[in-house]
């Protein structure tokens, strides 16, 4: 079998690839190669093989003609129209605020998932409570914690205490009697509810702030405390050594080289 050769053609970088369906689209002077060519170089047809050994065994033959383009399927492609009002009919409706943005979490504050993980304190006054006999479980702990710092966030947010950055200390308007009301449901003793809520307000006075850390109002933008999340640290003084110097070819470097020259000449005799 002689070798299969390929007229040379000009490449025409504009003109789109066609996509072959079968092995009829193989379209070429002598009709034998176009077959070859389709055996040859592999393509995922969307025919079955025996379509395919149809197809050429159809070519070989001497009176079959060349099908046309006319009846190659083509594959549809979509339409589209340019709105040229569309920035007028869909006006931008959000302004880029001088603050941080924050945003909410996704899980709901009443459901059974709790975003407050206990810390050292918390562990050490829990030990110490149930040091006589085991009053609470750090779970349950976990949730009352939790459901006080959104409790007392509602309330802030009703008297309008929310500020958008942290200007000072975090008041606590959370009341007894309200939180033993709303939290009734956790079936929770009074002295042991009365313990939990004694401490979770002595730990927010001396934060200053909430303790679950998305209620945190962030730092205000001309806060230049470097030990600050998002704030630009203070540059370290570095000391100029010799190494980070810039050397130079100039002419009081020449003469200091004389120097030090003449002066290690005069050591060594």
């Amino acid at each position: 079998m002689s070798r299969l050769s390929f007229r040379p053609r000009p490449l025409d970088i504009h003109k789109k690839l066609p996509i072959l369906k079968s092995a009829r689209d193989f379209e070429d002077d002598d009709p034998t190669v176009a077959a070859f060519a389709a055996a040859r170089v592999g393509v995922l047809l969307r025919h079955s093989g025996s379509d395919l050994t149809a197809a050429a065994a159809a070519t070989d033959g001497e009176g079959n003609s060349t099908p046309s383009k006319k009846n190659a399927q083509e594959i549809p492609t979509p339409q589209f129209d340019d709105v040229e009002t569309y920035d007028r009919d869909y006006t931008r409706t959000f302004a880029q605020p001088s603050c941080y943005i924050r945003g909410r979490g996704a899980r709901a504050e009443i459901g059974e998932f709790v975003e407050y993980d206990l810390d050292n304190e918390d562990e050490d006054w829990l030990d110490d409570y149930n040091n006589e006999r085991k009053n609470l479980n750090p779970e349950k702990l976990e949730v009352l914690l939790f459901k006080l710092e959104i409790l007392d966030h509602k309330a802030r947010e009703r008297a309008g205490a929310i500020t958008p950055t942290f200007i000072g200390p975090v008041p606590v308007l959370l009341q007894l009697d309200v939180a033993m009301e709303a939290l009734q449901y956790l079936s929770v003793r009074y002295a042991v509810f009365q313990a939990v809520y004694n401490y979770w307000r002595a730990k927010r006075e001396r934060w200053q702030k909430p303790i679950l850390r998305r209620l945190q109002p962030p730092p205000p933008v001309n806060d230049t405390n470097p030990y600050n999340v998002f704030r630009p640290r203070e540059k370290a003084h570095r000391l100029h050594t010799r190494r980070m110097q810039r050397r130079e070819n100039n002419i009081q470097s020449f003469e200091k080289l004389r120097l030090y020259g003449a002066i290690w000449t005069k050591q060594r005799h």
